[in-house]
């Protein structure tokens, strides 16, 4: 008897739907790229719960008649690709006809659509890829689409789906993708009954990236204008010292579509070479438009990566280009960064930033003093190493590397081992070198920081007595849809942290106050690297928002910090030593490790 069959149409298009309907945003995106594709001048988007109750998108494009309404619905059913060779060229987005039955197949699914010289529509109502009704109805010109309990019949699947917040941050991103990429399309987002993003269509790219990620960033962004030979890229880059912790805002679009591509990626890093930290991104907006048969758009199931015949060539065009956006900058005002950007405006340019010193006392705390003599050694071989405390650097008991226990206090019994550690040295200006009872312990120094703050911060946040910093001079942050969505969502929180912070009007914040321990320069830069910390932590383990803020918070002022010196030494191991875990930054990184003593001699051949 044969072991090989031919699956049922039902289960082949729940294997189809988990490629295409990867989560919620999946949908949206499919729907909407139909939408364009039909030639909508407005598309409008609505969700409730994260896209689990409802996923609704509606558009004025030309809408079909009863047979090809039920044709959509046909696996590999489409409109846009007639033969093979069209598969080398293809310029629409969608055009796998795998869409609407792999989300009709996950879902209970509802279309209505008209073709505008019809008197009637087409109304189409399917239950988990079982069609149970057509019929005429009343409907305007265009295809108006409710997916209802997506993943009902796969609940193994919907177990995946993350926070309705988090899905709706997804949703959100993909709608705003679409936006950027088609600015002669009106979009409107919903999300449960409240709209966060609305653009009007006929707009140039220029006023669409001012609208939707914000005129504090654009503003401070270049335009790029370049061809070469059959390719060309447009858009807009950062100018030198405008940087994110995140590759998130470096966004692509190819041939219309956004799309990602390590070649792309690739390009805009050789163009920066030397202008930007490593582990920061310039944000960057490009529309790179190739030859259709230059570039595979079929590669992802999602046809999110595309890839191009020829990436080395095209990521060298991306870097030519990128690199003469930035030519008006070179000359004596366009030194290299090679620190951290005071400002996200004058970094890069020349502009003296250390004029003003910050009087905090995290910065009192952290100033650069003279530095100690760093310890240098040649070894035969790296030595075991400790990540986890020995028995003499015991983590008190029921601490982890998350949360402080209500009970812990700054005032805490200062750790004896961390007391008792004398300092030897600072290796390679970041590591603090010191002997203690088992062997010689090494701290990092930004580790240190992070902890401290981190425990601060949630301190201040449980006993709601954020102690603040009020800014002499208030900042502005103008902020993009989706940044401002989540700011508005969580203020209340980061304001109980320490943070003073208001809504300014349309997507605008003020932020009068800090916390004392926070760094006043580039608050601006490090409030939106802490929205993307957040964001990115909300894929995660459900975790309080006053703990993900201090965590972000600390992250990212640990990284402010300046260098170990005699000075900042003695204070930090005093604080760390009050801390209630000490041994571990809460982003996860160790703080100190040890390298035994029986394991230096080991090495040495020395036998006791």
């Amino acid at each position: 008897m044969s072991s090989i069959r031919i699956l049922p149409p039902e289960t082949a298009n729940r294997i189809a739907a988990g490629e295409v309907v990867e989560r919620p945003a999946s949908v949206v995106k499919e729907l909407v790229e139909n939408a364009v594709d039909a030639g909508a001048s407005r598309i409008t988007v609505a969700i409730q719960q994260g896209g689990r109750r409802l996923i609704q998108v509606s558009d004025n494009g030309c809408g079909m008649d009863h047979d090809d309404a039920l044709l959509c619905l046909e696996a590999h059913a489409t409109s846009k690709i007639r033969d093979s060779f069209d598969i080398d060229r293809i310029a629409t987005l969608g055009f796998r006809g795998e869409a609407l039955p792999s989300i009709a197949a996950v879902s209970q699914f509802q279309l209505h659509t008209r073709q505008a010289d019809d008197i009637s529509g087409t109304e189409v109502l399917v239950n988990g890829g079982e069609i149970q009704d057509v019929r005429p109805c009343g409907c305007a010109p265009g295809t108006h689409i409710q997916v209802r309990n997506v993943f009902f019949n796969l609940p193994a699947r919907k177990k995946f789906l993350r926070t309705p917040q988090t899905e709706d941050g997804h949703i959100q991103e993909t709608v705003l993708m679409q936006a950027l990429a088609h600015p002669g399309v009106a979009f409107e987002l919903r999300l449960n009954d409240q709209r966060v993003l609305q653009v009007s269509g006929e707009t140039d790219r220029a006023a669409r990236v001012a609208m939707l990620l914000g005129r504090e960033l654009y503003d401070g962004m270049l335009s790029v204008d370049y061809q070469e030979g059959a390719v060309s890229v447009t858009g807009f880059i950062a100018r030198p010292g405008v940087t994110r912790a995140r590759r998130r805002d470096q966004r692509a679009f190819v041939n219309g579509r956004p799309a990602e591509a390590m070649e792309i990626y690739a390009g805009l890093k050789e163009a920066y070479q030397s202008l930007v930290m490593k582990g920061r991104y310039p944000p960057s907006v490009l529309y790179i438009t190739v030859p259709p048969d230059m570039v595979d758009v079929n590669v992802h199931p999602t046809k999110r990566e595309v890839r191009f015949r020829d990436g080395r060539a095209v990521s060298a065009i991306i870097a030519a280009a990128v690199r003469r956006a930035l030519r008006p900058l070179a000359g004596p005002r366009a030194a290299p960064v090679t620190r951290a950007p005071q400002s996200e405006q004058d970094a890069g340019l020349g502009t003296d930033m250390s004029a003003n010193p910050a009087p905090t006392a995290i910065n009192d705390l952290l100033g650069r003093q003279r530095e100690l003599r760093g310890l240098r050694g040649t070894a035969a071989a790296a030595p075991v190493i400790h990540t986890t405390p020995p028995d003499s650097f015991r983590p008190p008991p029921g601490t982890d590397h998350g949360p402080m226990s209500q009970s812990g206090s700054a005032g805490s019994a200062p750790d004896p081992d961390i007391s008792a550690l004398r300092v030897l040295g600072v290796y390679q200006n970041r590591h603090i070198v010191a002997e203690g009872h088992a062997g010689l312990v090494m701290i990092d120094f930004k580790a240190a920081v992070e902890r401290i703050l981190f425990e601060k911060l949630l301190r201040a946040a449980r006993e709601k007595e954020g102690i603040r910093q009020p800014l002499l001079i208030p900042v502005t942050l103008e902020l993009g849809a989706a940044d401002h969505a989540l700011l508005s969502r969580v203020t209340e929180t980061f304001n109980i942290v320490g943070f003073d912070i208001e809504p300014f009007g349309g997507d605008t914040f003020l932020v009068t106050a800090v916390p004392v321990n926070f760094p006043q320069e580039n608050i601006s830069g490090m409030i939106r690297d802490m929205l993307d910390d957040l964001r990115e932590g909300g894929a995660g383990a459900p975790r309080p928002d006053d703990l993900r803020i201090a965590r972000a918070a600390a992250t990212r002022a640990a990284r402010e910090a300046g260098e170990p010196n005699d000075i900042t030494i003695p204070q930090v191991l005093a604080d760390l030593s009050k801390t209630e875990m000490p041994y571990a930054a809460p982003s996860g990184r160790a703080v100190m490790i040890n390298i035994p003593t029986s394991e230096i001699n080991r090495r040495f051949g020395i036998k006791r």
